[in-house]
């Protein structure tokens, strides 16, 4: 499972890189929006908290699990430089 989980994580790793290249021939399309969109959607639903527990984390605490503090760094405040 550890080499299967490698060359997925590789694999994303490739297609962010690709839409952000900077390549103007390899520019990201309506569709790479749509799936990422669609993944941070995806992700950010199974990091929903109710309750104030991630229902993906499972812990309860005060505040945004990592998943929606990196997700408010990039979507509402300025992404690091």
């Amino acid at each position: 499972m550890d080499e299967w989980f490698r060359v997925l994580a590789a694999n994303v790793w490739r297609y962010l890189d690709a839409t952000v290249s900077g390549d103007p021939s390899k520019a990201p399309t309506i569709a790479d929006a749509r799936t990422l969109g669609a993944a941070w959607r995806a992700l950010l639903r199974l990091h929903d908290a109710e309750g104030g527990e991630c229902a993906r984390c499972q812990r309860g605490h005060a505040g945004s699990c990592t998943v929606w503090q990196i997700a408010i760094g990039y979507f509402v405040r300025r992404p690091p430089h």
